[in-house]
């Protein structure tokens, strides 16, 4: 089943050699011993404070995208898997299929083109991400971000009763990969031909970065076809092994790994350990002064100056990714350390 409508519209970090510094997670936020309980981890991936995702005080970039983007357009696709049911959900009585409303950005160049898949975070929706959606599509990808049912800002039930849900969440994310690409090569469908099907990376913000590391790193749920991870703020996947297990996170995709210095919801240090954790190839990217969701959530234009080092990190590793520019990601590292942020590069991108 599938409705389509169209839309057409401090400083710097650095340490010898670059290495992190040596310091513990901090307790309380995503520092643990135990597991962290539910009210708690509602209250850290929900963003339920301004001060977690509220405006950015970063100012308006006058500083263009990495690339000039080409005319972009967007259409919002329902599709329903009648494999998987969703559960009740405080006043929501569940349903025995779950739909997964999503966007989808793509340039108006001719060829296939990469595909990136955004995975919000508890509370997010799609159109959060929709300048930086649109900027990436520009750079020549056709970018897509679902809603998660349950734990979308507006999921039945309030998305505040539906943690547990991230369970389902990575296969959400395969089943709208799959979804994308049969419409790849349906003839009636605007994506027709779009797509290139080997050349698959996702990315998950918050919790949106868990599903994205149960996606490609866990044995209950991996996904082959996903060739790229990347992450920003993600929220450990150890706290949730009821779900995803207790299997290794060490092998998997390369990923780009990123997170603001300056984030009270999911610790930086967490994902230093997560980087230290996992195998090559591997890039990290701290974006000194960014909190948990003002460097990757974008709603409005220009993209600001904290969004533009997201933006240029992430164009710059799906290229490197999929077009074999590796020198050019090397550059664009390079220009980010110097303007005060954290990189590092492990291992050679294929």
């Amino acid at each position: 089943m599938r409705h389509c409508r169209d839309h057409t519209p401090m400083r710097t970090l650095r340490t010898k050699d670059q290495h992190f510094p040596r310091f513990p997670l901090r307790r309380g936020v995503w520092a643990r011993d135990g597991f962290a309980s539910r009210a708690t981890v509602l209250v850290l991936l929900g963003c339920a404070t301004l001060a977690a995702c509220g405006e950015s005080s970063d100012p308006v970039s006058t500083t263009a995208p990495a690339t000039t983007p080409a005319a972009v357009t967007r259409k919002e696709y329902v599709w329903v898997d009648p494999s998987r049911p969703t559960a009740h959900n405080g006043s929501y009585a569940g349903a025995p299929d779950r739909t997964v409303r999503t966007l989808v950005w793509q340039p108006a160049s001719q060829g296939p083109l990469p595909l990136f898949v955004m995975a919000h975070g508890f509370g997010g929706l799609p159109e959060k991400f929709e300048v930086m959606a649109r900027t990436i599509a520009g750079a020549g990808f056709v970018v897509a971000a679902p809603a998660f049912p349950l734990t979308n800002e507006n999921a039945p039930g309030s998305y505040l009763h539906a943690l547990q849900d991230v369970a389902n969440q990575p296969a959400d994310v395969s089943f709208v990969i799959s979804k994308l690409l049969e419409a790849n090569i349906a003839a009636d469908d605007p994506l027709y031909g779009r797509i290139i099907a080997d050349d698959v990376a996702v990315l998950g913000h918050s919790l949106g970065g868990t599903t994205t590391i149960a996606l490609t790193r866990k044995d209950c749920c991996s996904d082959h076809r996903v060739r790229a991870s990347l992450l920003f703020a993600a929220g450990p996947i150890d706290l949730f092994t009821n779900f995803f297990g207790t299997d290794s996170i060490v092998v998997g995709p390369p990923t780009l790994v990123m997170h603001g210095t300056a984030d009270a919801t999911v610790t930086y240090a967490s994902s230093q350990l997560f980087y230290s954790q996992i195998d090559p190839p591997r890039v990290f990217v701290g974006i000194t002064g960014a909190d948990h969701s003002d460097a990757i959530e974008a709603e409005t234009e220009p993209l600001t100056n904290l969004q533009l080092v997201s933006e240029r990190a992430i164009v710059g590793f799906l290229n490197a990714m999929f077009r074999g520019a590796s020198s050019d990601l090397s550059d664009t590292l390079g220009a980010l350390m110097a303007e005060g942020n954290v990189t590092q590069r492990d291992g050679t991108l294929p």
